[in-house]
């Protein structure tokens, strides 16, 4: 006796069926693991700026000091890559609050308006760096950290 061949619907309703358990397999892996990368993020945040003793505490950082903190800790950052650059210029202008940069601020002038500002300073930073990917990540996190520092002169 022969079995009835699959009709359209039925093979339709199989793909259909088979597409969504694919989905949410996918879904799941990639929900598990941002979960747990959230995680390593919130704790490295912790123990290096909440939980440690943050340099600025215990000596006087200058505005560049402050940059260089800032990309330092993003480079050491194991969270995703928009986290850290998000989390980069924040370090960076609680650095700079700790201190009064007043004299700071209006010695740099207009230049801190610039388009320019900063890249120079980056770009000498970035020449220690090793690694296509490092140097491309370096870039983000200083230019962010440097408009920390036009920031906080507004």
């Amino acid at each position: 006796m022969d079995l009835p061949a699959p009709t359209p619907r039925r093979s339709a309703r199989r793909l259909l069926l088979g597409l969504a358990v694919v989905v949410v397999a996918l879904s799941a892996v990639f929900g598990v693991t941002t979960v747990r990368q959230q995680r390593r993020f919130r704790d490295y945040r912790e123990q290096t700026l909440a939980d440690a003793v943050v340099p600025w505490t215990s000596a006087e950082l200058g505005p560049e000091a402050c940059v260089a903190f800032g990309v330092e800790w993003a480079m050491g950052c194991p969270g995703l890559g928009t986290w850290c650059e998000n989390e980069a210029p924040v370090v960076v202008g609680r650095c700079m609050a700790s201190r009064d940069r007043s004299g700071w601020c209006r010695a740099k002038g207009d230049a801190l308006f610039s388009t320019d500002f900063g890249v120079k300073d980056c770009e000498q930073l970035r020449a220690s760096v090793d690694g296509k990917y490092a140097q491309r990540a370096h870039k983000k996190f200083c230019a962010a950290a440097q408009r920390a520092l036009a920031e906080h002169c507004r």
